[in-house]
């Protein structure tokens, strides 16, 4: 055949096998792509997207996004975000927790059981020298048995006092009671001592009877205290400085207004008076500011400070009472007892704004403790000068 012919007879073969192939994919019984019983896209019973029973995306029973029986974003009973009972943002169980304001810790630091043990270990000395003289014990080694014993029995009770550990002040609160109560019988029994005629004093046995006592009633005050009050460490701290500030200040202000002319026994009379008076304003003073201000530690050393600077700042005063005209020289202590009182003031005022040098003795105030006041520095003003003071309310 020529070229030409079998030029012809391949292109009648090409569209004899074309013709075939498009009747094939139209014919209902037969494969193809399309067919209801074949498999292909677009077919009712044919596996492909877009078929009822078949898989694919956005068919009813099909897995695929947006079906309300498939896993997918947004379905009521399939993980997704905003869902009811689904994992999360905004759903009950999942996201960060309610913000809780920072607390201080509520356990006891170990300078503050430490000052409980000592503090009762010379508790549980007084009252062994109390029980031996109320026995009417002479011999020295007899006399010294109580003593020994209830001054470690003491340290012991308090171990055990302390399993498990007490809480924050609690302690501290003790320790100061024990102190205060001491130094309340020390001093009632040595205003009586000075001012009782001779053989009514009440004598080594009315003095232990009172610093027994008084040791006693002031630890129980003092646990009641830490026990319902919760007082910080510095506040406890606060008042027992208060009560030796007072008693120092009182006797130079009860020793210097003394009568002029009279001998070192009546006016220690007066100082004895002003010791004691001055310890109880003290006492009281101390606790009332501890109601709305809580020192620092650093405010606390301060001010111990600037009493003894002070008393040292006081002492050129008793130059002018050198001379045979002048004054008597005990009137001097008047200045000097307040000289120290003015320094106590001075430095809690002006070590406020120093820094926490002594924080890793204790934590912050207790957020919601109430209104307390932590700093007050002067405040320079355009035609002279106040005081500013800053705390938290709550």
């Amino acid at each position: 055949m020529r070229r030409d012919q079998w030029l012809a007879v391949l292109m009648a073969g090409a569209a004899t096998f074309a013709a075939a192939v498009v009747s094939a994919q139209t014919q209902p019984a037969q494969p193809g792509y399309g067919q209801p019983a074949q498999p292909g896209y677009g077919q009712p019973a044919q596996p492909g997207y877009g078929q009822p029973a078949q898989p694919g995306y956005g068919q009813p029973a099909q897995p695929g996004h947006g079906q309300p029986a498939q896993p997918g974003y947004g379905q009521p009973a399939q993980p997704g975000y905003g869902q009811p009972a689904q994992p999360g943002y905004g759903q009950p169980s999942y996201g960060p927790p309610p913000y809780q304001p920072p607390r201080r810790s509520r356990k006891r630091s170990a300078i503050e059981i430490g000052t409980l043990y000592g503090t009762s270990a010379a508790y549980g000395v007084g009252m062994g020298v109390w029980l031996s003289s109320e026995l009417r014990l002479d011999d020295p080694g007899v006399f010294m048995i109580a003593p020994a014993v209830l001054g470690v029995a003491a340290p012991v009770g308090v171990y055990f006092l302390d399993d498990p550990e007490l809480p924050r002040g609690l302690p501290a609160a003790i320790a100061a009671g024990m102190f205060i109560g001491a130094g309340e019988g020390l001093g009632i029994a040595s205003y009586q001592y000075v001012t009782a005629n001779e053989g009514d004093e009440w004598g080594f046995l009315g003095f232990s009877r009172s610093m027994a006592l008084g040791a006693t009633l002031g630890g129980a005050a003092g646990f009641a205290t830490g026990y319902y009050l919760e007082p910080t460490p510095q506040s406890t701290a606060f008042a027992t400085s208060g009560v030796v500030w007072g008693t120092v200040i009182g006797s130079m202000y009860g020793y210097g207004a003394s009568r002029e002319g009279v001998g070192y026994s009546i006016a220690n009379d007066s100082a004895s008076l002003g010791g004691f008076i001055g310890f109880n304003v003290g006492l009281a003073g101390a606790a009332g500011l501890s109601a709305v201000w809580i020192p620092e530690w650093q405010q606390l050393g301060w001010m111990w400070a600037g009493a003894g600077i002070g008393a040292a700042a006081s002492l050129p005063i008793y130059l002018l009472y050198v001379g045979e005209d002048a004054p008597p020289a005990k009137r001097g202590l008047v200045f000097t007892g307040t000289a120290s009182l003015v320094g106590i003031g001075a430095g809690a005022i002006f070590s406020s704004s120093f820094g926490r040098e002594f924080a890793w003795l204790d934590d912050d105030p207790v957020p919601g403790a109430g209104p307390v006041l932590t700093f007050a520095a002067p405040l320079p003003l355009h035609n002279g000068v106040g005081v500013q003071v800053g705390g938290v309310i709550y």
